[in-house]
């Protein structure tokens, strides 16, 4: 026989001794003693954060008043207009950069952006109508380089 195993048998076989009665009352004197939870400190924490969620849950759910939209009506065909005359208002000019084409001839790029003010007069005499429009062009211009 190993007396390893002897020994390790034996001491598993040990159990803790339990504690002394004088032991036990003491620790029993020293615990401090239960308090009983008070049920109205729960509602006065619980009633504002109730009331915050309410708020912030109406505050939330509103949506904008929406607004109907007009009624559609239709309207007659308008008279067609001629073009009477019109005006260019050159706004912008940019340099784009220079590019070499196909060719092997370089181009610079110039960028424009225009105002065009257009004059319309109806067939039928009325009072004449002008409109505007933005037109953007690019323009290649070459370079002589020798």
């Amino acid at each position: 026989m190993n007396p390893d195993h002897d020994l390790e048998e034996l001491l598993g076989r040990l159990s803790p001794a339990p504690p002394g009665p004088e032991l036990m009352e003491r620790l029993r004197a020293a615990r401090p003693p239960e308090k009983k939870p008070n049920p109205f400190r729960r509602v006065w924490l619980a009633l504002p954060l109730a009331a915050a969620a309410g708020v912030a849950f109406a505050w939330l759910s509103q949506s904008p008043p929406v607004e109907p939209l007009p009624p559609i009506v239709e309207q007659p065909p308008k008279e067609p207009l001629q073009p009477v005359g019109s005006v260019q208002h050159l706004m912008e000019v940019a340099d784009l950069g220079i590019v070499v084409g196909e060719n092997d001839q370089p181009v610079r790029l110039i960028r424009t952006r225009w105002i065009d003010e257009i004059l319309f007069a109806p067939t039928d005499g009325g009072e004449p109508v002008k409109e505007g429009r933005l037109r953007e062009e690019v323009l290649p211009v070459s370079l002589d380089l020798y």
